[in-house]
């Protein structure tokens, strides 16, 4: 099973602005999902059609939704970067090259 850290400050922040993060893949380059580079975008809702998403609850009640697209390397972590009014969550852990499937 793959871990997700997230600390108290960033779990905090995220329960501040609704409680739900919701993680999903970005294509930058292609529009051939089977392969290339992809990048993770991150929003505050949850998302339109749960089929494609696993949620997972983590402390504090914060509600994390992962695209099935997404693969965790060892540990995701989401943490919270910035001060003041420019604070902004990011995650790690994801990896970003999807290899020709076979088939």
């Amino acid at each position: 099973m793959n871990r997700i850290n997230l600390d108290k400050k960033s779990a905090a922040w995220i329960s501040k602005n609704g409680g739900v993060v919701c993680l999903y893949p970005f294509y930058p380059f292609s529009h051939n999902k089977e392969r290339g580079p992809l990048d993770v975008m991150m929003s505050f809702e949850s998302p339109v059609t749960e089929m494609d998403y696993k949620a997972t609850t983590c402390h504090s009640g914060v509600v994390l939704y992962i695209h099935r697209d997404l693969e965790i390397k060892r540990e995701l972590r989401i943490r919270i970067n910035g001060f003041g009014p420019f604070q902004h969550l990011s995650c790690s852990g994801i990896k970003h090259f999807k290899k020709k499937s076979g088939a």
